[in-house]
């Protein structure tokens, strides 16, 4: 099998990976079935952006095939679905999935790591003043042996990383590795930025016509550009070119 195949295929395998639930409920079932495991049980999303990345990043791809949930995010996991004949099921986002996680498990502890100061510290004052049982948090600009160190020493039940990709994906499959102890890690992008409001959400009309990422480039066009006004049509390529790969064996 040469180089282009296998990577066709491994990138059919993500999108055989995405976890189809249908429903909100379904999603929060799923993560309590983690959440009674005795390892470390990883939780990924997988959008647009993920899967170009994991197009030319073994690591990252290994990363999300790695996880033990992957969620569904956004339309290009949509799209992505569609084409491989997969039912799209519920869009479990991060930024709305994350907030109902610590919500339902309320009870649980919990650390964050993530973002930068003061966002790091505000949002985990905001669920700590929710009665959250936030025990610590440090800032995402750690090596991944200070950030295990940070993890041992407090044993969370469940941990939020907020580093962006692929960190974050990297450090949860370097817990999966090396970590003992059972542990639930949710991989959450920008969620402390949202949470401390560093970052505001799109308007309910932009998420139902699936356009929250043209709002985020509006407001963030520097930072998002490549991301988006770049991102998304090689999205589409490389789909496109993979898709085709495969046809042709």
């Amino acid at each position: 099998m040469n180089i282009c195949v296998m990577r066709c295929y491994l990138m059919k395998c993500i999108a055989e990976k995405i976890s189809p639930t249908q429903a909100e409920e379904q999603a929060l079932k799923a993560v309590a079935l983690e959440l009674e495991n005795d390892s470390v049980s990883v939780i990924s999303f997988i959008n647009a952006h993920a899967y170009t990345m994991a197009n030319s990043d073994n690591k990252f791809k290994n990363c999300l095939l790695g996880a033990n949930l992957l969620f569904r995010d956004g339309i290009g996991a949509k799209i992505l679905l569609k084409k491989y004949g997969k039912p799209v099921g519920y869009n479990a986002n991060g930024t709305d999935l994350i907030p109902l996680i610590l919500d339902r498990f309320k009870g649980k502890t919990v650390c964050f790591i993530g973002t930068e100061s003061p966002y790091i510290e505000q949002a985990a004052s905001i669920y700590k003043s929710n009665g959250h049982n936030v025990e610590a948090f440090i800032d995402g600009f750690q090596s991944n042996e200070r950030m295990f160190e940070f993890v041992e020493a407090y044993q969370p039940e469940i941990l939020i990383l907020g580093m962006g990709m692929p960190k974050q994906e990297y450090f949860s499959a370097f817990l999966q590795r090396n970590y003992e102890k059972p542990l639930v890690v949710v991989n959450g992008g920008a969620i402390f930025d949202f949470i401390a409001n560093r970052f505001t959400r799109a308007p309910s009309i932009f998420r139902k016509l699936n356009l929250e990422w043209l709002y985020r480039l509006m407001n963030e066009p520097i930072r998002l550009f490549n991301r988006y006004a770049i991102g998304i049509p090689k999205f589409f390529w490389i789909l496109r070119k993979n898709m085709k790969q495969e046809r042709l064996g």
